[in-house]
């Protein structure tokens, strides 16, 4: 299994100078299952590169893999780059996308919003790729030999974190997640233990988050704390605030692996193996 990340930016894609060694782009991130079979957790401005080395995979080989979509939520910033993502106009490609059911409105018809004509020219209706939609709901889920456990945690509308097994191997995907003043939310550590790999929100730090409150995000030290709690093997700190420059994010994760030193700092391009 291999953790790709594409993009680690919260809230709105940047294009500043000081912030673009971590990375620009809004959340994204690939895991490679094999050659036929990824998982892409959310659809942020990242996607778009990531849609880019998909097509020229399949230039090359003429064979396009199957992927699977899973959004933590559907706020904006997490499907952006969705209407960007290149294999949605080849029709060579079939791709599952799973997100949060409710009881008035599926996710295809939240999801599909953003293609509307008032938004953009092309409907999800006339994308030639075979595109499949799920309601999700918490539970575990299990396709392809691989096995998806999603619980809900805090934050604005309904929102999931995702564990993901494969072959002995688990990565965590806990963003947008947001802890109770003074305690951590079990639902996050439990639904992390022991995996090898934990991506958890970090945009804020203490004192930022003080103001903050109610606003769905967490701080890097309650990943740290999560992870600890949970005995993660690694700790991948994700969903950096648009304001926070590369040097302040270093700072960070050097003050971070003091702490908990098998931590890391998310960055666009990066490769992890599991």
């Amino acid at each position: 299994m291999v953790v790709r990340f594409w993009g680690v930016r919260g809230s709105t894609p940047i294009t500043d100078k000081d912030k673009l060694d971590v990375g620009g782009n809004t959340s994204c991130v690939e895991v490679i299952i094999d050659e036929d079979r990824r998982i892409i957790l959310d659809a942020g401005t990242g996607i778009r590169p990531l849609g880019k080395q998909l097509v020229q995979e399949f230039k090359q080989t003429g064979k396009a893999p199957k992927l699977y979509i899973f959004f933590s939520h559907t706020h904006w910033d997490h499907i952006q780059g969705f209407i960007f993502f290149a294999p949605i106009y080849i029709s060579a490609f079939e791709m599952h996308l799973f997100g949060p059911g409710r009881a008035n409105r599926h996710f295809a018809d939240v999801f599909s919003g953003q293609m509307q004509y008032d938004y953009w020219p092309v409907k999800i209706s006339h994308l030639p790729a075979k595109i499949h939609f799920y309601d999700l709901s918490e539970g575990g889920y299990q396709f392809d030999g691989i096995r998806v456990l999603a619980k809900r945690h805090i934050h604005p509308g309904i929102a999931y974190t995702y564990r993901i097994e494969h072959e002995g191997k688990t990565v965590v995907y806990a963003t947008d997640t947001e802890h109770f003043k003074g305690t951590l939310d079990e639902r996050v550590v439990e639904i992390s233990r022991k995996a090898h790999l934990l991506i958890h929100d970090a945009q804020y730090n203490d004192d930022e988050i003080e103001s903050r409150l109610g606003w769905g995000h967490s701080t890097w030290m309650q990943a740290i704390q999560v992870a600890q709690q949970a005995g993660v093997e690694k700790l991948a700190l994700f969903h950096h605030d648009p304001e926070r420059s590369d040097q302040a994010c270093f700072s960070m994760e050097k003050e971070a692996q003091r702490i908990f030193p098998p931590t890391f700092l998310a960055r666009e391009g990066m490769s992890i193996v599991l």
